[in-house]
């Protein structure tokens, strides 16, 4: 067998420049291939990230009969102690409670439809950090009446800055209309755009007080974790301790979410196998013309008893020295490329409208798991193999009397 291998190393190198661009062909693209999963992968990661850490949170705590009607009269009846509760647990990173009700914002140039949400300033903050995205103004303080907190895209809409009135209009628990003055605060921004026209933020107790609701009722509490897969456990914990609420985690409350990881890895396992497909075809060429270059040389070998199935061993052996040496080398520039992009980003500035509508940031991390480079490897290695069957078949088919004979 030793013999056989070296046969097969010897051969590949007969033809250098040949065998170069099939070992390059292999690396870039391997690479591309891994570059595109990993800017996909990250764009993904991007979107549910944000949708986590701002709208969704890894756990959310209703009434009950809020998810389907979402009416004021439906509050929680124990949030005090479903914040305790997730207070002890060194999992929760952060939690916060919330007013919400759902409203009209008013100027003279503009009115539209909202989504007030009454916080607790500084376990909002803790819970999305929603102090930094203020890009003008200021955040919430303890004194001044009636705050609020308005993102960009909607401020561009009413006309406001700091300092500006607007009035929001909706209903208390007895669906009697509310209608008050708000001063701005402050204006955020976030990476969806669709968010900054749909909420606002106020004060829990000020909105507490227009819904003649008491300083300890709210209409949820969410939680943020310090890993998402831990949701699948708190979660009936939670739904056990407070069996009057309703407990959802992150894949109750946005399905598509979950369901986009395992989606997009097989999509892109896909992509890989694809390219892989395609390069096949090259190496099949590739070793074809090996095989028929050496149609005298294998007769040889024949004649003086070389069996055929080391023939078939030979040139299987000679495809996999290709793709074991192109391989790797795509593999490894294809992670150095993205341990780069990690630290870097890519920029993409000039699609930051149709981004930001998408929730989606301008500067996109690339990153895959580990558990793809295993996989890429594994299709490289099955591609090259299948690849190498109809070459190494071809010899075999040679009959040496007549290659002999060849000039």
């Amino acid at each position: 067998m030793k013999i056989i291998l070296n046969i097969a190393w010897r051969n590949i190198w007969r033809n250098k420049l040949r065998s170069l661009v099939v070992i390059i062909s292999i690396m870039l693209g391997i690479w591309s291939g891994i570059f595109v999963s990993a800017f996909s992968f990250g764009l993904n990661d991007q979107r549910k990230d944000a949708l986590l850490r701002n709208q969704f949170s890894h756990l959310q705590i209703h009434n009950p009969q809020w998810k389907d009607q979402m009416e004021v009269k439906y509050t929680l009846s124990n949030a005090t102690t479903a914040l305790n509760l997730l207070s002890a647990h060194k999992e929760v990173s952060a939690s916060a409670p919330r007013v919400i009700a759902n409203g009209m914002a008013s100027t003279a140039h503009y009115s539209g439809g909202i989504q007030i949400f009454g916080v607790e300033p500084a376990q909002e903050d803790a819970l999305t950090g929603l102090a930094a995205k203020i890009d003008s103004g200021s955040y919430f303080t303890e004194k001044g009446r009636n705050p609020i907190l308005i993102g960009a895209a909607l401020a561009e809409k009413l006309e406001v800055k700091p300092g500006s009135k607007v009035i929001l209009n909706f209903s208390n628990g007895d669906q009697d209309l509310v209608s008050a003055s708000f001063k701005v605060k402050g204006i955020y921004h976030e990476v969806s755009s669709t968010i900054e026209k749909m909420k606002v933020y106020v004060r829990a107790r000020d909105l507490q007080q227009l819904l003649d609701m008491e300083t300890n009722e709210y209409h949820e509490v969410a939680a943020y974790l310090q890993n998402e897969e831990q949701s699948d456990s708190l979660k009936p914990f939670l739904q056990n301790a407070l069996p009057e609420s309703l407990v959802e985690n992150w894949k109750d409350l946005a399905p598509e979410l979950a369901y986009s990881d395992s989606i997009m890895t097989q999509m892109l396992f896909i992509i890989i196998g694809i390219i892989m497909l395609a390069l096949s075809f090259g190496i099949i060429n590739t070793m074809l013309m090996a095989v028929l270059e050496r149609r005298k040389e294998l007769g040889v070998l024949m004649c003086v008893g070389m069996s055929k199935g080391k023939i078939f061993s030979m040139i299987i052996l000679e495809t996999l020295y290709l793709s074991l040496m192109g391989g790797p080398l795509g593999i490894l520039l294809g992670l150095l490329s993205v341990q780069q992009g990690q630290k870097t980003g890519l920029s993409l500035e000039v699609f930051s409208d149709g981004l930001a509508s998408y929730g989606i940031g301008t500067i996109i991390y690339p990153s895959v798991p580990n558990s793809f480079y295993y996989g890429t490897a594994a299709i490289v290695f099955t591609m090259t193999l299948i690849a190498s069957i109809y070459p190494a078949r071809r010899a075999l088919k040679m009959n040496p009397i007549e290659t002999i004979r060849t000039i």
